[in-house]
């Protein structure tokens, strides 16, 4: 399917068809405006004519949407591009017009139109100005297209940078947390192994469930959101363990997790500062709630 905000960056059958088909809108569009505005009965004649020009309608179009618009409107230069182009408008004009009243006019097309033109009509003339406007009318829908896939294209690049700024963020939220984490959880287990708790083998194997799930498994984009929670458990018994009876605290999951999906250690985080702020040396005993 030919779509308008589909862009290639080969020549390939398919971008040669949407080109051919919109000189071929362009052609019967004209022959049958000519045909009708001078009444002659004759379509092979302002084929013919069309035929002529097209050059020159093809060598301004591509030139203005391969060079100039590149250079100037994708660098959001739109004032030397408008100056440009009306420049380069105004000199298709008059090629045009020459072409026009020197050459097809005399010898290739006989229609009385025409022939009373050349009587009456000099070379230099509105109809330049009207050969300009017809060229810039030409243009005109590809230039809408091309403004409408640079617009695209923008907005993608815009997200992928936003998408590219999270990820970032996110790394180095993963970068952050786990040397600190493991700081305090080897403090932790130090203690506990000096005074010989019996709770010390239990944290070991947590903490290696959870050193593992940090290795291994958060470098996916996402992950099920029940392997989360299991870290996330993990980690809520470690700091059970580590505060003891000082510290009060409720975990509770309500709802189906099994088919979800989250970023990986996204929920840690808030948990890790509940801890690390909701627990007061000032009060004999604290507590933290944590519903998901």
């Amino acid at each position: 399917m030919l779509t308008i905000s589909k862009t290639y960056h080969s020549w390939t059958p398919q971008r040669v068809l949407r080109h051919v088909g919109y000189w071929l809108a362009w052609l019967v569009f004209y022959v049958v405006v000519n045909e009708g505005v001078f009444e002659n009965g004759n379509y092979s004649a302002w084929v013919f004519f069309e035929m002529c020009v097209l050059p020159i309608k093809l060598t301004f179009t591509y030139f203005t949407i391969y060079y100039l618009f590149p250079k100037y409107v994708e660098q959001n230069n739109y004032y030397p591009f408008i100056i440009q182009l009306a420049i380069l408008a105004l000199v298709g004009g008059i090629l045009f017009r020459a072409v026009d009243y020197y050459f097809i006019g005399r010898y290739l097309i006989t229609i009385e139109h025409f022939l009373e033109k050349i009587n009456n009509d000099k070379f230099l003339s509105f109809q330049i100005a009207y050969k300009a406007i017809d060229l810039l009318f030409v243009v005109s829908l590809v230039l809408l297209i091309k403004l409408f896939q640079l617009q695209a294209r923008k907005q993608k690049e815009s997200q992928e940078l936003l998408t590219q700024k999270l990820e970032t963020e996110l790394q180095y939220l993963k970068h952050q947390l786990q040397p600190h984490f493991l700081f305090n959880t080897l403090n932790n287990l130090y203690g506990m192994i000096i005074t010989r708790d019996a709770y010390a083998g239990e944290t070991v194997l947590k903490l290696s469930s959870i050193m593992s799930y940090m290795l291994y498994d958060t470098n996916a984009k996402f992950i099920k959101l029940g392997k989360e929670l299991e870290n996330l458990t993990n980690y809520i018994e470690l700091e059970k363990l580590r505060y003891g009876e000082e510290l009060e605290v409720s975990y509770s999951v309500e709802g189906a997790v099994e088919e979800a999906s989250i970023a990986p250690l996204i929920l840690i985080a808030f948990v890790e500062n509940a801890f690390k702020h909701g627990v007061s040396k000032d009060f004999e005993k604290s507590w933290i709630q944590v519903r998901l």
